[in-house]
């Protein structure tokens, strides 16, 4: 998984997910379908019960990941050929699909959970606007320091518009990344409201 000065990389970089295999004799980890390790040539096509990673090829970050059963919506492990529950018959071509979905489905989740994390900044941010507003026109007679603060939307606007961009169509994602996606909306529009706000008390200045 990302740390959590590394859950906005997704936003900057995107992701792109792809299967690999991990050999059982050094572990290292080569892509879905190599017929042997590049490292210590064991043969992968045919060794049994291999542990299979989705990588975040362009991040760095790997994941071990689960798959839906496709009759009773149980999570079981890569590899597993028929659910222990329903007996369900898993293909491979299913399996690689289910998890990948599964991955994006938590990267979308970790990276929306930190965008909506921190509500007490908005608010912090609403309460210093005003007082560098009226401390702008006691002390000043005009405004200075305020303008400052027009930049502090910003960063929460672009991180909410870069999510959307990224995770927002994602066609099959679960409950989770509902929730997930309405807590994003939530935060753009709040900072959208703050923007709004400070807009407004610049009109009534100049005006």
């Amino acid at each position: 998984m990302f740390s959590k000065h590394d859950l906005t990389a997704p936003l900057y970089k995107g992701i792109k997910l792809a299967p690999f295999i991990e050999c059982p004799q050094c572990h290292a980890l080569s892509k879905h379908g190599t017929p042997e390790c590049k490292f210590c040539n064991t043969k992968l096509s045919s060794a049994q019960n291999l542990n299979v990673h989705i990588l975040a090829v362009n991040l760095g970050a790997r994941y071990t990941p689960f798959v839906e059963c496709p009759n009773c919506r149980k999570l079981v492990s890569v590899g597993i050929r028929r659910c222990p529950d329903c007996h369900e018959e898993i293909s491979e071509t299913y399996a690689l699909s289910s998890a990948a979905t599964i991955v994006f489905n938590t990267v979308a989740c970790d990276v929306a959970n930190s965008i909506a994390a921190d509500t007490s900044f908005p608010m912090l941010a609403v309460l210093l606007g005003i007082g560098s507003y009226f401390f702008d026109l006691y002390s000043f007679g005009s405004l200075r320091l305020f303008y400052l603060t027009l930049f502090w939307p910003v960063g929460g606007v672009l991180n909410a518009i870069l999510w959307f961009y990224r995770f927002g169509t994602f066609p099959l994602g679960d409950e989770d990344y509902l929730s997930a996606k309405r807590r994003v909306r939530r935060t753009l529009t709040l900072w959208l409201a703050i923007a709004t706000a400070q807009i407004i008390a610049l009109g009534i200045w100049w005006l």
